[in-house]
């Protein structure tokens, strides 16, 4: 799922047109699960499976709790820098910083209580994104702009219950409810120009706030096909979040105008089909593929109150459906340990039109991750790290994002 990525498009979407940000990738949930590369849709067993599969609950066996913690640092490469939409159509480029990056820390817990032998509940909330970003560069006597200073904060939270049933020795089904709440807020502040006509030497300053929830169902079941091999299969069924908020613009410390604003997200919907296979009685591997439904998100934002500073935006995306492979191992080596590896790919989703610091930049990334686990009478704790990055050109442009992260889970039975 790209959940961060949304939420960035839309605080995208809620900024003055000449000032946007970019997104990151949101890997899963748990530190075990993303460190097998988040190939675990017929390998859930856990607190996770509200998340990867909620039909694997049916097979937790025990009650428990779980905590996860990650943090980290993205760094972000766009030939363009800033686009800059000019009057009559086409855009302007006036600032030479093209890298930015910026720090992240978000987690997630969840537990398990089983009803009987054969059903169980679970719960979870997890943070696709938590982090705030900054833009600051200047261009003395640029005609179009001649500084930028931009900063942001997004916060994406999900909340799940779930419901799980084995049906029969091999087949289990479960169903759940995902509760979605995104927060937006920026701050960007710019000086134009000797060729923007009214605006020539004017510092305009944009602030705006969003928020909005929306509800999605998610499904799955899982097979157990024999003792090694087993398969799952999850949907989501996507959602629209109303984002609405306020954005209010000040012309050289005067306010000039102000206004609400709704801009309807597309959460999109997702599936994934996963297989598990118990190699040896020590190694367990892994295979998932998921895709995401882009296609069809919409960048159109309307104002109650509309103006020549907060004009009302049709769709101006193009987005296609994208795709994830993830591979992942786990290996038993005693009675207290245990190892995982994983890696995984997706292609990008954002048309050529669209990808910049003015959206997202949104490239095929390559992920690889590695992770240790000890294992107690009632804790066990994981450690965990992933790095990732990758690039693409559209138009001439290289785009570019590489990342690394360090994770931690406890798992507490009780």
């Amino acid at each position: 799922m790209r959940n961060a990525l949304i939420f960035a498009a839309a605080l995208a979407a809620s900024l003055p047109g000449q000032v946007r940000a970019s997104g990151y990738e949101f890997d899963g949930v748990g530190a075990r699960a993303v460190a097998r590369g988040g190939a675990v849709t017929a390998a859930a067993t856990d607190w996770t499976a509200v998340y990867w599969n909620p039909a694997g609950l049916a097979s937790a066996g025990e009650r428990h709790l779980g905590v996860e913690a990650r943090g980290g640092r993205m760094y972000t490469k766009d030939g363009n820098s800033f686009n800059i939409p000019l009057t009559g159509g086409g855009v302007a480029h006036p600032f030479d910083k093209t890298r930015v990056s910026s720090g992240f820390f978000f987690g997630s817990f969840g537990a398990v209580i089983p009803l009987t032998d054969d059903s169980a509940i679970g719960t979870g909330i997890y943070t696709p994104l938590m982090q705030g970003s900054k833009f600051s560069d200047t261009a003395p006597g640029d005609p179009v702009a001649e500084s930028l200073d931009y900063e942001s904060s997004v916060l994406a939270a999900v909340g799940n219950i779930s419901y799980a049933r084995r049906f029969t020795e091999r087949l289990s089904a479960g169903v759940g409810v995902n509760a979605l709440y995104g927060d937006l807020g920026s701050d960007s502040k710019i000086l134009w120009g000797s060729g923007m006509g009214l605006l020539t030497g004017a510092t305009q300053i944009n602030k705006s706030d969003a928020s909005g929830y929306g509800l999605e169902a998610v499904g799955g079941l899982r097979y157990a096909v024999n003792g090694d091999w087993a398969v799952g299969l999850v949907a989501r069924s996507g959602a629209t979040i109303r984002l609405k908020g306020e954005e209010e613009v000040f012309i050289d410390g005067v306010p000039s105008a102000r206004s609400d604003f709704e801009y309807p997200v597309k959460h999109p919907a997702t599936t994934a089909l996963g297989v598990l296979w118990r190699a040896s009685d020590s190694l367990t591997l892994t295979f998932d593929c998921a895709q995401t439904w882009w296609k069809g998100f919409s960048s159109a934002l309307t104002y109650s109150t509309p103006s020549a500073l907060l004009a009302d935006r049709t769709n101006s995306y193009r987005w296609e459906n994208s795709v994830k492979f993830r591979l992942g191992a786990l290996k038993r080596l005693n009675d207290r340990y245990e190892a995982m590896a994983g890696y995984a790919f997706d292609t990008f989703a954002i048309d050529k039109d669209s990808v910049d610091f003015s959206t997202a930049v949104d490239v095929p990334m390559h992920r690889f991750s590695g992770a240790v686990t000890r294992k107690g009478k009632t804790l066990d704790a994981t450690l965990a790290a992933l790095a990732g990055g990758g690039r693409r050109t559209s138009g001439g442009v290289d785009y570019s994002v590489r990342g690394w992260y360090v994770m931690g889970e406890g798992k507490y039975r009780f």
